[in-house]
């Protein structure tokens, strides 16, 4: 049995339970999952892309993935959201298998 996506993510136990209990949006895009944060008064001014590779959400857009050690709080919640990861993952085959040559006879 795989591990799960949150066992994979070296997390502290404080940005585990932001990514539970703050009021969090999620889109699926082309790009990946765009996570909005509705805790926030404007919650477009807290919105970030969180990048899906190899079924792991794998980067963000927002300034603490790129500054902090460890996952943020975004590619957390996305992980521990199982049907986001899950269709971010197959939205991601999909345009892969659309992008592959298709065979003539």
């Amino acid at each position: 049995m795989p591990a799960h996506s949150l066992d994979r993510l070296d997390t502290t136990e404080r940005t585990l339970q932001r990514a539970q209990y703050e009021a969090f949006e999620f889109e699926l895009i082309e790009q990946g999952v765009l996570v909005r944060n509705a805790s926030h008064e404007d919650p477009s001014d807290h919105e970030y892309l969180v990048t899906i590779d190899d079924g792991l959400p794998d980067s963000c857009t927002c300034p603490a993935d790129e500054h902090h050690q460890g996952p943020c709080k975004h590619r957390v919640a996305v992980a521990i959201r199982t049907p986001v990861l899950d269709s971010a993952c197959n939205l991601q085959r999909v345009r892969n298998l659309s992008t592959r040559p298709v065979a003539t006879l």
